[in-house]
């Protein structure tokens, strides 16, 4: 994800080059990383450019083959989804009630995750990433799942808009300046 500044200074320079302008922007977006809503959606809308997005099942967590509220994890980075850390409890607590609105509007999680990626107006395509033929059938099932406007504004309860759940979930969420003193100072 770009922040949303280097978006319109990208366009901006393009611009001033008479060269070709960026057409679309790649966004880590999900049920529980709902941050580009904030400044990167309408900057994509008001240059019109489609945003691509990837990980709608956050790495796995969306996936509902682990049971986080026990601790078993369906990630490879063990840190970011432990339910002893207050970023894993908010998680456990949302993946319940997600799973649960999920099983009310007929669905299986996945389904409800990419779903709701795609119902975003900004959102032009959605990276799902499965692993295997057997994941990529049960994700294609939902590929024309519609969610009502029921089911968004519950997920909009459930995880508000414009927030992620746990920032270090996107590996680009920290810009470099601030994690390397030495490019802060003179």
């Amino acid at each position: 994800m770009s922040p949303a500044e280097t978006i319109v200074e990208a366009q901006w320079a393009a611009e001033r080059q008479g060269s070709y302008r960026f057409l679309t922007d790649q966004s880590m977006y999900s049920l529980f990383r709902r941050r580009p809503e904030g400044a990167v959606f309408p900057t994509a809308q008001r240059h019109g450019m489609g945003v691509l997005t990837f990980s709608p099942l956050n790495g796995g967590r969306l996936s509902g083959r682990a049971d986080v509220s026990r601790g078993h994890r369906a990630s490879s980075r063990p840190a970011l989804y432990d339910p002893a850390t207050p970023a894993g409890r908010l998680k456990a607590a949302a993946l319940e009630q997600l799973t649960a609105l999920a099983d009310e509007a007929g669905l299986r999680l996945p389904q409800l995750a990419i779903a709701f990626a795609l119902a975003h107006p900004t959102v032009t395509s959605v990276l799902i990433g499965p692993r295997t033929a057997e994941q990529l059938d049960g994700l294609l099932d939902g590929a024309g799942t519609t969610l009502t406007d029921d089911v968004l504004d519950r997920i909009d309860a459930i995880v508000p808009p414009g927030t992620d759940l746990n920032p270090e979930d996107n590996y680009a969420a920290t810009p470099p300046p601030l994690e390397d003193a030495r490019l802060r100072r003179r």
